[in-house]
């Protein structure tokens, strides 16, 4: 496996030397903040797991953290992590170092920290549950941890939905990327690109090539994919084309398995899940904390939905919610809803899923889509005669 490892710091290092700026840290702090639901983090201790360009502890120390911690495997990641470090004045509360999230002795060294941010990383470690196990012990007893995990669930959808390539497919695609010459890599790269930002088939590029209008259109719709991609954590379009299919080792991962092992191994409670995109966001403390997450807990509408609900399809139910349409997912921003949806007071594991993966799937799939709610139960039972409660929450407009 180490043989085809990607060179993941090299990306790195060229996404700061060509992509670095001001703004894309500006949009780092966005993001950061947003997940975590703070205004700032004045007074926080953030450690950063597998810091990669250093772009999020940078973004951390912007929003005002006590104290900002970050490690990489990767030299070149350390390295480049320390280079913005000199670029922002070598600020002595800013430790930057190397280290394993594999190493329970490195991680037991490390301080306590009141956020631990591992986002996109436990993953490409050729052992995702350990390294998930080692994150959880640096976390302080009322903190709060934010794991980005790339998802089985988003992939097997578009997979369903779309007629996308399977998860299994991806790793070995990757595996094959990692073997493969320059050019070679450069041809893979413009097949992913073609296929999911441009023309799906030949069929689909013949059929548009032949109408400029149409054709000009698309490459527009691309060029806006680009351009606006910084709004992503601050991030760059080719630096996470090239991240994606070199990144091996690579494990996907199952919301439900994730959220089951933290709890029963890890003692840890989920406050939310952010999914619709390749990487599913966990946002856990341990159980029984208490935080600022109390205070978010009590911003949120809570409403309980009631039966009967109607059938669509397959394991897709429908309830109505028009006074909630202006929440909703749409054809311009599919992901936008923040609403969730629980099942007996826990949260059901994938939000903005596609209708169809709905009714083929179910598994606790749902979606907030113009004036209703489309959604599945966890075991893909009958919602109105399967004994259980079910309810959404969600901030208001007018929350911050």
């Amino acid at each position: 496996m180490s043989d085809n490892r990607f060179s993941f710091g090299r990306n790195w290092r060229k996404f700061v030397q060509k992509n670095f700026s001001t703004e894309r840290v500006a949009k780092a702090e966005l993001r950061l903040l947003e997940v975590l639901k703070l205004d700032n983090l004045q007074g926080y201790t953030f450690l950063d797991i597998g810091c990669g360009s250093g772009l999020h502890s940078l973004a951390a120390l912007k929003c005002g953290a006590s104290r900002v911690v970050s490690f990489d495997y990767d030299p070149d990641s350390v390295e480049i992590t320390k280079y913005l470090r000199t670029l922002e004045g070598n600020p002595p509360h800013w430790e930057v170092t190397q280290g394993s999230v594999l190493d329970e002795a490195f991680m037991r060294a490390l301080p306590q920290a009141d956020i631990i941010y591992a986002w996109g990383v436990l993953h490409h470690t050729g052992d995702t549950w350990k390294a998930l196990t080692n994150s959880r012990v640096p976390l302080s007893p009322n903190g709060v941890a934010v794991i980005a995990l790339y998802s089985y669930t988003c992939y097997y959808n578009a997979h369903l939905a779309f007629g996308n390539l399977t998860p299994e497919q991806w790793l070995e695609i990757k595996q094959r990327y990692n073997k493969a010459g320059f050019f070679a890599k450069k041809l893979l790269e413009w097949q992913y690109v073609s296929r999911n930002f441009l023309w799906r088939d030949l069929e689909q590029f013949w059929w548009e090539i032949k109408r400029p209008s149409r054709a000009i259109q698309r490459i527009r719709d691309f060029y806006g994919v680009i351009s606006t991609y910084k709004d992503r954590r601050g991030m760059e379009f080719w630096t996470d084309v090239r991240d994606w299919l070199g990144g091996w080792p690579m494990d996907f991962v199952k919301e439900s398995e994730v959220v089951r092992f933290a709890g029963s191994q890890l003692g840890l409670e989920l406050l939310d899940l952010i999914t619709g995109e390749g990487n599913t966001e966990f946002i856990f403390r341990p159980i029984g904390a208490q935080n600022y997450w109390d205070e978010v807990m009590r911003r949120y509408v809570r409403e309980e939905l009631a039966s009967p609900f109607s059938h669509k399809e397959g394991y897709c139910w429908m309830a109505s919610l028009p006074h909630l349409s202006g929440l909703a997912d749409t054809e311009e921003r599919p992901t936008q809803s923040s609403l969730r949806m629980l099942e007996d007071g826990r949260l059901l594991q994938f939000a903005h899923a596609p209708h169809l993966t709905i009714a083929k799937a179910g598994e606790g799939r749902y979606s907030h889509w113009q004036d209703n709610l489309y959604f599945s139960t966890s075991d893909n039972s009958d919602p109105n005669t399967n004994g259980r409660r079910y309810e959404i929450r969600y901030l208001p407009a007018t929350s911050p």
